[in-house]
């Protein structure tokens, strides 16, 4: 419609429209529309699409020519036919005429192609959707995993501390209580506090001490301005989990969890390192589960491009190295 508005202007004679306008340009306009809907309808759908190039470009090349010589037939054979009560006579060359056909036929793919492209967008924006949607159900299926074995483990470790009558066994309560609050109530949103994830941190370190014998060394530097910053809840605390899981914590010589974070601008940076049992071979192939194949998939996600993750093992630990782009 609007080819035949803007054409039917560029034929016409006089100011006016008149009928002879009206039909020349309808005539025209048969060889162009045969034109765009072969592209559009047949080249594109059978070549382009299938990603056959030569074949499409030798078919789109063809078509070219064909238009032109179409629209030139139109007018010294068919025009008589069509419109017996008007004479016409092509008054462009078959140079000419390979020019409109052109631009027909390449707005025609440029429209086409633009249609798919948005297409290909809503797709993107679907399949990024979905998988928000699976990374959050991860989230809570994480969350439930750490629940009920965390609070198991403390509550038995509370109760031998409360039988020994021990002075810290209120403080610990209120550690416990705060951590429990934290993973229940305060990581419903995507994004947490990076402060309120470090302090949930700590408080688990603290717990785990409770677990620990005496020569087991739980140690953690967090150093920078956390609350400047928001993290997705729960990425760093199954590496800290798994080093206790995997570690070497009351089985060997060397008893260690090292955590060290440091926050430098935008810039998270965690190193993480534990001891290894002697009598256990451990691989890094070996290292992970549920926890630390949801923190992959949820990095790669959330912070696709703006963070690296390193898992390696040496001599006696291992250790992991994390760093974040958080904005």
């Amino acid at each position: 419609m609007a080819s035949f508005y803007v054409l039917v202007q560029f034929f016409a004679l006089e100011e006016e429209i008149s009928d002879i306008d009206i039909v020349y340009t309808l005539l025209f306009h048969i060889s162009l529309w045969i034109g765009v809907y072969l592209n559009t309808e047949l080249l594109i759908r059978i070549f382009l699409r299938r990603e056959k190039y030569v074949l499409y470009f030798i078919g789109l090349l063809s078509l070219w020519y064909f238009v032109a010589f179409l629209n030139q037939f139109t007018f010294e054979k068919l025009s008589d036919r069509i419109a017996p009560d008007y004479l016409f006579i092509s008054s462009y060359s078959f140079q000419d005429l390979l020019k409109f056909s052109f631009v027909y036929i390449a707005l025609s793919t440029l429209l086409k192609l633009s249609k798919s492209w948005f297409q290909v967008l809503e797709t993107a924006k679907q399949l990024e959707s979905l998988k928000r949607e699976q990374a959050e159900t991860e989230l809570q299926a994480l969350k439930s995993n750490i629940n009920p074995h965390f609070l198991f483990n403390n509550l038995t470790s509370l109760y031998g501390l409360a039988r020994k009558k021990s002075e810290n066994t209120p403080e610990y309560i209120l550690k416990l209580s705060e951590l429990m609050r934290y993973m229940i109530y305060e990581t419903k949103d995507r994004l947490v506090g990076l402060n309120k994830e470090l302090d949930y941190i700590v408080n688990y370190l603290e717990l785990q001490k409770l677990r620990c014998d005496k020569e087991t060394k739980i140690q953690y530097k967090i150093s920078g301005e956390s609350y400047l910053h928001q993290i997705v809840p729960f990425l760093l605390i199954p590496f800290i989990e798994n080093s206790f899981k995997h570690g070497g914590i009351n089985q060997s010589h060397k008893n260690i969890v090292d955590l060290k974070v440091n926050i430098k601008e935008e810039n998270l940076e965690m190193r993480l390192t534990n001891s290894i049992p002697l009598n256990v071979a451990i691989t890094i192939d070996q290292i992970g589960g549920f926890g630390i194949d949801n923190v992959k998939s949820r990095l790669e996600l959330f912070y696709k491009d703006k963070y690296t993750l390193h898992l390696f093992q040496k001599e006696e630990e291992f250790i992991v190295e994390l760093k974040i782009k958080l904005k």
